[in-house]
């Protein structure tokens, strides 16, 4: 598989890194493991990597990797803001579906086969996230995904609590639509880009569906990005969910259902 062109790439894998040394060495051995299950299935995946204002450590171990293949894309860029830089990396994609990936994560070995084969049999444009998130480091404790087909989760509860999970996999048209935000924290108080894209996406009524069986391994850590928003007290963007409740998909129904 390493010889196909990018532009046969059924999916383009964006795994940002930043400062994360050794464990980019760990997730790019994860996966390699994805890679591998899915070229047993004859799907081509492309990995566009990208070092936002990455260290020097870091730069090296996934420029010098051995899971990094010919036709992969690495890109240096100095945003210092997750959301641009996954953003920089959709655009430098050249498959139909994109795999959003962090740098020092984990994820089932058929995780790529598993999204595609859920979101191909969609009959409407849905995200796809893992069906269970099983976290570590810091915090030991496992979660499972809301899936809109369940219809069990009030969408009213998207203003309190964020029901899905960074790790996404969906067509890139999706991506392009709606790209993420920028934050920029410490500047100007807005946090949690995942967040935002999940309902401004939903919003918009791109459904969010989980793969049965599949795992996202989060690695929690006591000093994060995500610990830094939680502790500064960071707000959401403003979004057209929170504007337009009344364009959310069964949104009302069952929020009134369960008040």
């Amino acid at each position: 598989m390493t010889g196909d062109s990018p532009a046969n790439a059924a999916i383009s894998a964006i795994m940002t890194f930043h400062s994360e040394k050794v464990l980019a060495h760990f997730a790019l051995l994860g996966l390699e493991r994805m890679r591998a299950v899915s070229d047993s299935h004859g799907i081509v995946t492309q990995l566009v990597a990208v070092l936002d204002s990455a260290d020097d450590e870091t730069v090296r171990i996934v420029m010098e990797h051995p899971a990094i293949r010919e036709n992969d894309h690495i890109l240096h860029v100095r945003n210092a803001d997750l959301a641009s830089s996954r953003n920089d990396g959709i655009a430098q994609a050249t498959a139909p579906y994109i795999a959003i990936l962090d740098g020092d994560d984990y994820y089932c070995g058929h995780w790529f086969v598993s999204a595609l084969r859920r979101a191909q049999s969609a009959s409407e444009d849905v995200i796809v996230h893992p069906e269970l998130t099983i976290s570590f480091g810091a915090v030991h404790c496992v979660a499972e995904t809301f899936d809109m087909e369940s219809g069990d989760y009030p969408l009213a509860g998207c203003m309190m609590d964020h029901p899905w999970i960074s790790c996404s996999f969906a067509k890139r048209d999706i991506y392009l639509k709606h790209p993420y935000q920028p934050t920029n924290l410490r500047t100007t108080g807005f946090g949690y880009e995942d967040w935002h894209w999940n309902v401004e996406t939903l919003a918009h009524g791109v459904r969010h569906v989980t793969a049965a069986g599949t795992a996202l391994f989060y690695r929690r850590k006591t000093s994060s990005m995500v610990v830094e928003m939680v502790q500064s007290g960071a707000t959401v963007r403003p979004s057209r969910f929170f504007d337009e409740p009344e364009r959310w998909p069964g949104g009302f129904a069952c929020a009134e259902e369960r008040s």
